[in-house]
Formats: structure tokens, C-alpha cells, sequence
């Protein structure tokens, strides 16, 4: 799901489709409540960029594989 922050007014959007929006141009940065969310998904534009709040790591889609990220 992507969240949009809005420094304490709530959330602005939070579209009910979980996924790749391929609407998005390059680069695509999401937010997922879960890493299962995401991980799954082998169809995400090369690069693409996702943060998952449950393991608070970055990913980035290669092209082949997600590589991710500690925040450490």
C-alpha cells in the first residue's frame, strides 16, 4: 500500500490496489505495510525503489532479484 505522509494531517492517499502502479515514470518509489507485500512481485520497473514499514529496509528491484537495504 502506499501512504502518502502529510506531517501530522494524515494520510492524503492510500489506494486500495496493492501492486505496481505502471502509471508511475521512472523512478517509482512505494511504501508497503509488509515485506511479503512486495517481495513476491518479479513485475516492478527496473529500479524501482520500495520501503517496507514491518522490516523498515529499502529494496531496489534489479531487474532479477529485490537487493535490499538495513536503514543501519
Amino acid at each position: 500500500m502506499f501512504v502518502l505522509p502529510t506531517f501530522g494531517l494524515g494520510v492524503v492517499a492510500s489506494p486500495t490496489r496493492v501492486g505496481f502502479d505502471d502509471t508511475l515514470t521512472f523512478p517509482t518509489i512505494q511504501v508497503f505495510d509488509n515485506e511479503t507485500d512486495l517481495i513476491s512481485y518479479t513485475d516492478a520497473p527496473d529500479y524501482t525503489i520500495v520501503h517496507a514499514k514491518d522490516t523498515d529496509r529499502l529494496y531496489v528491484w534489479d531487474g532479477s532479484d529485490w537487493v535490499f537495504y538495513n536503514q543501519n
